[in-house]
């Protein structure tokens, strides 16, 4: 089964659940009409439940069939404690727009190479400083 209709499965579950089940019940039916006892065809089927399970992880996306129930969870406990989530929501902002300069910063001034022509050609100029005995210091003594 395509992605695309697993997708599509999660809005559909009721007529999903109707499917397995008709097919379930399609599958006894034939092992009647050959003449089997039902019991004997359920026993042959094996565990109902499971089956039905491992279906449904088919025809469904699992992960994204529980995600609804635990978004619209989130999403009740997030009003509940107002004063909490608004907390937590500016720490997040705070911590996501600060990584986000840091990044932005760093990468204009150490991974991009810089805009001129032949940047192998350009010198590295430093200060001298004179100390107080009149001799000069460099920067690097300072540090």
């Amino acid at each position: 089964m395509s992605l695309w209709s697993r997708a599509i499965n999660l809005f559909r579950g009721e007529r999903v659940s109707r499917e397995i089940e008709e097919e379930l019940a399609t599958h006894l039916a034939e092992g009647i009409a050959e003449g089997r006892d039902a019991s004997e065809v359920r026993k042959a089927l094996g565990p109902t439940l499971q089956i039905r399970e491992e279906s449904l992880d088919l025809r469904l996306i699992p992960w994204l069939d529980s995600f609804l129930p635990d978004l619209v969870f989130g999403c009740r406990q997030l009003v509940k404690r107002k004063v909490t989530s608004a907390a937590s929501i500016l720490s997040l902002a705070l911590a996501i727009g600060s990584c986000t300069a840091a990044f932005r910063l760093i990468d204009a001034l150490l991974l991009r190479p810089l805009p001129v022509k032949n940047p192998e050609q350009l010198y590295d100029l430093t200060r001298h400083l004179i100390g107080f005995d009149g001799k000069p210091t460099s920067y690097d003594q300072w540090a």
